[in-house]
């Protein structure tokens, strides 16, 4: 009787469980097709002008925040519109005489200000930068990436058109460095054709990913960045969908990353991130899910289905586990698979989509070279780590940054050219 009693719950779960990774992968899928079809046009210039705080917090980056404050200050937009910001974060190297001698703004921000951290850093910096009331929008960088020269214009345009959140088409900086960088540029243009552009084309929100983000003054006063959060661009991502704030994607407006070189570099990125998200998704999928059912936002619902991507491997785990337990009861992907007619044939066709048809499409249009395509084909090496990346994740103390050593000097002059 025990048995029966513990029996038909698992075989629930199991089956829920199942359900869920079905049908958001077959969500994602679906959406990914708007990426095959002509990217939504971009808003003309609206002739006038916003003016911008251009927002770049940096921790002892002397190795490459020059090259980051030669691609803000030659922007393509009127110098008088403008302010480029450094907020040099407890800098014990050359960052803050580099960021003068280049003619920026810089705010030293130190332990007499605060504890150190991205977060707290912008915060202290946004403060100031919004006591001068002069500005419309707020931009935020990383000392490691680069602006393409019009960014500010695609988003003066974006503004103009009435958003007030935007994240700009994230690229590799340094993608012939190493294989590394190379598989995560072919992600990059995936990522970019088959989910932020069919999210932007049907009304969704964007994901932020920390640079190339633009937010107009008000939402910058009003929701600031979290300082508890490992992952403080996802956590907003979050908190602006609990609170209705859509967030746009600018394909014209390019911001360049650094990717990790090594591949100890990307397992403590990736672990970090990892950790973030679980403590994102901790805080705000009840949120999201709440504001879904209550009001009907399918962007929160939307948001929510993201969100709980962060419980996916634990999710996988328990579902296997649970479908051994109960092997010999109902299936329900064995049942789409072996009753559905012509699931077999389908499923086969669908799984060639993401597998071959995208990297080839978004490889293509991006303009990559042979050697970026070639590399995408490795990234099922980089896959084999999200497992241990998770399990390291669970147990990664919440305080923990896992700093990237930053080292990479290229310039946007060797990028630009490219768009």
């Amino acid at each position: 009787m025990t048995e029966y009693l513990l029996y038909y719950p698992a075989l629930f779960a199991a089956n829920l469980l199942q359900a869920f990774l079905f049908f958001t992968g077959l969500y994602y899928l679906f959406l990914s097709f708007r990426g095959l079809a002509r990217p939504p046009a971009s808003p003309r210039d609206p002739g006038t002008k916003a003016v911008f705080a251009v927002m770049l917090p940096a921790y002892n980056e002397e190795k490459v925040v020059k090259y980051s404050l030669e691609s803000l200050l030659g922007l393509a937009y009127p110098r008088e519109a403008f302010d480029v910001w450094l907020v040099a974060d407890h800098c014990t190297d050359a960052t803050a005489e580099i960021g003068e001698a280049a003619g920026a703004r810089v705010l030293r921000y130190g332990p007499a200000d605060g504890p150190a951290g991205k977060a707290r850093a912008l915060n202290w910096g946004t403060d100031r930068a919004l006591a001068y009331r002069r500005y419309d929008a707020f931009c935020y960088f990383d000392a490691d990436s680069l602006a393409h020269p019009g960014f500010l214009k695609a988003m003066n345009a974006r503004l103009a058109a009435g958003e007030t959140a935007i994240q700009g088409r994230q690229l590799a900086k340094n993608k012939r460095e190493g294989l590394i960088p190379r598989i995560l540029a072919a992600g990059h243009c995936i990522t970019n054709r088959f989910f932020q552009q069919p999210k932007e084309a049907w009304g969704l929100s964007a994901t932020f990913h920390g640079k190339g983000i633009c937010l107009s003054a008000a939402v910058a006063d009003a929701f600031r960045w979290d300082q508890h959060c490992l992952t403080e661009d996802l956590e907003l991502q979050m908190r602006l969908a609990r609170h209705g704030v859509r967030i746009a994607w600018a394909a014209d407006a390019v911001v360049y990353d650094e990717e990790p070189v090594t591949l100890a570099q990307y397992v403590k990125r990736s672990i970090r991130w990892t950790r973030g998200s679980l403590d994102t998704a901790r805080r705000h999928l009840r949120g999201l899910w709440a504001r879904a059912v209550l009001k009907g936002d399918l962007r929160a619902l939307e948001a929510g289905v993201y969100c709980a991507q962060a419980y996916k491997f634990a999710v996988v785990l328990l579902a296997a586990a649970l479908i051994y337990y109960t092997r010999d009861g109902f299936n329900l992907v064995l049942w789409f698979y072996e009753v559905l007619p012509g699931s077999r044939a389908a499923l086969k066709a669908l799984s060639l989509a993401p597998l071959l048809l995208y990297p080839s499409t978004a490889i293509l249009l991006a303009g990559e070279g042979a050697d970026v395509f070639a590399a995408y084909f490795l990234h099922p090496v980089l896959l084999s780590l999200r497992m241990p990346v998770f399990v390291a994740g669970l147990f990664r103390s919440r305080d923990y940054w896992g700093r990237t050593e930053h080292a990479s000097r290229v310039a946007i002059s060797e990028l630009a050219d490219q768009e």
